[in-house]
């Protein structure tokens, strides 16, 4: 039943999240070009890269650390720690991001966008830190409005000042700095006022770095190992061809992702207050119900995805870059479904048992394995060679994280489900089908996916596949309950 509120309380966020991925890849590869949407996608990933490197092992022992702090009473203290410690990683996300704008100080569209990526890196760290505090304190409320607004309001403020300016792939930035800004405002007081009164302990600062340090590793290694590609493609194919990648990406694996992204929201937190209150034995329940959601969420997503690729395409994707995307669409959902499992399930016996370290250090394989795959199979293959080593590494990734986090604590691997969910999905290729091809792309993709998810939910209800039937039962009973009050 919690995890059902949960469920609908982040769901704001998520189609927050879809509307500006979606819409950023519907109105920034018409507006941009194939080259100029090339640069925003390396730009973003490098972002991604410095944010992660220097500030996310901070927000990470927010999250992992704040139920320990209401435990023990002592949340000023907590947020003292994640005050202080912030305001020294900000120092070195602004020293990486001036190297960054030293290395690329004489490719003028790449050195435009530099200033926008320095203001935004402690903004977003500012209200990351506030949402990783209010997810960790089940505020679902407050957690869904702020990140809703920025989401929204970046991406709406960077689609007009693209389509206004003709700043090119600098007015993304230029909107998400701006949204940021308005929730720093808001959040930011919020973040200090916790933290006052509060006193910073050496055992406590040690313990935060200890578990966020390797975390932060780790997400390292998944931005390489989902983005680094795009690096080595800029290099050897070319930034059109990182447009077209991006562009796939964009509609494809983000669509699972944050679906994926979503069921976690809701069961992570769960997953971890059962393992802190009743150890391994009593978080076995919630994680097999994290399990089972992410596939009754996340499989149909890529199955649908895959089936929909050529209406998709065309609806939402610039002609600059719409066929070598439509190429690549399709495997890229499967590798979005994959990337939502290593991400948002097996990482969680790492991270239950403070074994971050140990999951960095396995993460390491396949990102080595990506990278020389990628520079093996590009020059042969094109796109589909970087899209062929990003899913079979990624399915790499599961089977060592499966088998090595064992040890620590075995997330259930649901077999029935996993059989039952995939003949759901199955039943939607042939629902599909019956949709004529001759239709223009937005009805016909409306139709198909009405079609197929209406299969699904049909065939899932019926093989009670992922759990369906008692989803739907405790619906009821929480909109019973909710119409009793």
């Amino acid at each position: 039943m919690k995890l059902l509120s949960h469920l609908v309380g982040y769901l704001p966020v998520n189609i927050a999240s879809g509307v500006a991925s979606f819409g950023g890849v519907y109105v920034y590869t018409r507006l941009l070009g194939a080259e100029e949407y090339g640069i925003y996608a390396l730009m973003i990933s490098a972002l991604a890269l410095i944010h992660t490197i220097s500030l996310t092992w901070v927000e990470a022992a927010n999250y992992r650390f704040t139920g320990k702090a209401q435990a023990e009473d002592d949340l000023p203290g907590h947020f003292q720690t994640a005050t202080k410690l912030m305001l020294r990683s900000i120092m070195v996300a602004l020293l990486l991001a001036g190297l960054l704008w030293i290395a690329v100080w004489d490719m003028p569209r790449y050195a435009a966008i530099m200033p926008w990526i320095a203001v935004l890196l402690p903004i977003d760290t500012v209200i990351k830190m506030a949402l990783e505090a209010h997810r960790a304190g089940q505020r679902v409320g407050r957690y869904a409005f702020v990140e809703t607004f920025r989401l929204l309001a970046g991406f709406v403020l960077g689609a007009l000042l693209c389509l206004w300016l003709r700043w090119g792939a600098a007015a993304p930035f230029m909107g998400l700095t701006i949204a940021g800004g308005l929730m720093v405002l808001r959040e930011g007081p919020w973040l200090f006022s916790a933290a006052k009164g509060g006193t910073v302990k050496p055992e406590t600062q040690k313990a935060w770095l200890w578990y966020g340090l390797p975390i932060a590793a780790a997400l390292v290694l998944d931005i390489l190992l989902s983005a680094g590609d795009r690096f080595l493609i800029a290099y050897i194919l070319g930034e059109a061809a990182v447009g077209a990648y991006a562009a796939g990406y964009g509609v494809a694996d983000k669509t699972v992702l944050l679906i994926c992204a979503w069921a976690a929201m809701a069961g992570s937190p769960l997953v971890m207050a059962a393992y802190e209150r009743h150890g391994p034995t009593g978080a076995k329940e919630d994680a097999r119900m994290l399990a089972r959601t992410l596939l009754m969420v996340g499989a149909p997503a890529a199955a649908g995805i895959a089936l929909v690729a050529p209406p998709l395409a065309e609806a939402m994707i610039g002609e600059a870059v719409r066929e070598e995307a439509l190429q690549i669409m399709p495997w890229i959902a499967v590798a979005g479904l994959l990337n939502g499992f290593l991400i948002y399930y097996f990482s969680e016996a790492f991270q239950l048992a403070h074994k971050t370290l140990e999951r960095a250090f396995l993460m390491l394989i396949p990102v080595i394995a990506n990278l020389a795959a990628n520079i093996v199979l590009l020059p042969i293959y094109g796109l589909m060679g970087a899209v062929w080593a990003t899913v079979a590494c990624y399915a790499l990734g599961i089977v060592i994280l499966a088998i090595a986090g064992r040890r620590h604590f075995a997330m259930p691997i649901p077999l029935q489900d996993i059989i039952l969910t995939s003949i759901a999905c199955a039943a939607m290729w042939p629902a599909t089908l019956l949709v004529p091809y001759e239709w223009a792309a937005w009805p016909e993709l409306f139709a198909k996916a009405i079609a197929g998810g209406g299969t699904y939910v049909i065939v899932a209800m019926i093989l009670d596949a992922g759990g369906a039937r008692q989803f739907v039962r405790d619906k009821l009973k929480a909109s019973k309950s909710t119409k009793a009050t």
